[in-house]
């Protein structure tokens, strides 16, 4: 069992009897801190308004609630969505936005597949039944993820969330849900795990989003990610920055500490300019990373790695080695080479 998470800032956390209360309808079937646009931009692949106009929103609802709190299901292609925030614009929006996220996470690195089965996500109003969500589904890790302040975690394919912004405002929370979107997918879809620094860091890629006035539909914009940027900057400043075989081979477990949890968000921001660098399409390593994503969906990822001649000649062949430094090796070359260019993506995302 995988657990992914998300955490922006820290808060106090607490518990409350839990109840959850089907429909009484039937429905269709079925973790972690955050710019200005850059020269980024123009490297980012944008979907043709024709293909975004054929995401199918159409919405189920049905009435639910949990912890006495009223609600709805709201079931789409490829969601099961069940939510009691209270603010119901919020919720009007959240399944528009998670389709168009599964559409961005199925293209914006080529073609990747269709996942294997429905999506399930919770988006509780608040903290308090989020933490008794946690102890209900995850009982022995509950202690641990309740250190995780504003954020939410995503296991065996299904999200848990909590609504953290206020008066019905949804930046926020919607960046966690496209965040664990993105945990979700990969959980219920690819063959074969990926490593810590590439899923977090596509999962940071995906939270940059602006919702359009004129159609009400979200746009994906991952150099817009100003909390991503100012962390950054202030590591870089501060000559705080990971170093790049530690953000490769660390998990990032590994980099939780202190109640602040300063290196964690640290890590995040890291791997944030990580994705931009790989997934840059005018960049040297976007086929790179297209197959490697290509490979660990189909199978074939941890094989190729494994019996890579540069791999073997530096005896990275570990049981785990595929997800450390070997993979970047392997798909991306050079070492000191992506070293150095990643040394440079930093200085343009903090200068």
């Amino acid at each position: 069992m995988r657990i992914c998470w998300f955490v922006l800032l820290l808060a106090g956390c607490g518990g409350m009897p839990l109840t959850e209360v089907p429909a009484s309808t039937p429905t269709a079937a079925s973790a972690f801190e955050f710019t200005n646009a850059s020269s980024s931009q123009s490297s980012v692949s944008q979907a043709p308004m024709t293909a975004l106009n054929a995401i199918n929103t159409d919405i189920e609802i049905a009435p639910w609630s949990f912890a006495g709190k009223p609600g709805r299901i709201m079931s789409t292609q490829h969601y099961l969505i069940r939510s009691n925030v209270r603010y119901e614009s919020v919720m009007d929006r959240l399944p528009i936005l998670l389709e168009h996220a599964i559409f961005r996470y199925q293209t914006a690195f080529g073609t990747l597949p269709e996942p294997k089965a429905t999506l399930n996500t919770y988006v509780l109003g608040d903290r308090n039944q989020w933490v008794a969500k946690t102890q209900q589904v995850l009982p022995q890790q509950a202690e641990s993820l309740g250190s995780i302040g504003r954020g939410g975690f995503a296991v065996n394919g299904t999200g848990y969330l909590y609504y953290i912004d206020w008066a019905g405002r949804y930046r926020d929370t919607f960046a966690i849900a496209v965040h664990e979107g993105w945990h979700q997918y990969v959980q219920s879809t690819f063959r074969e795990d990926i490593p810590s620094w590439l899923d977090e860091g596509i999962a940071t890629y995906m939270e940059g989003l602006r919702f359009q006035a004129a159609n009400d539909n979200p746009t994906f914009r991952p150099w817009d990610n100003w909390e991503r940027r100012r962390r950054l900057r202030d590591l870089a400043r501060s000559g705080r920055l990971i170093p790049l075989e530690d953000l490769l081979d660390r998990p990032v477990q590994s980099f939780i500490g202190d109640r602040r949890n300063d290196e964690l968000l640290g890590y995040y921001a890291q791997v944030w300019a990580l994705a931009l660098l790989l997934a840059d399409q005018k960049g040297p390593y976007r086929d790179g990373f297209e197959q490697l994503l290509q490979d660990a969906a189909n199978g074939g990822f941890r094989r190729k790695v494994m019996n890579h001649p540069a791999v073997i000649s530096r005896g990275g062949r570990g049981r785990k080695a595929h997800l450390g430094r070997w993979a970047a090796i392997a798909y991306f070359g050079d070492l000191q080479e992506l070293k150095a260019a990643y040394q440079e993506k930093i200085l343009g995302l903090t200068s």
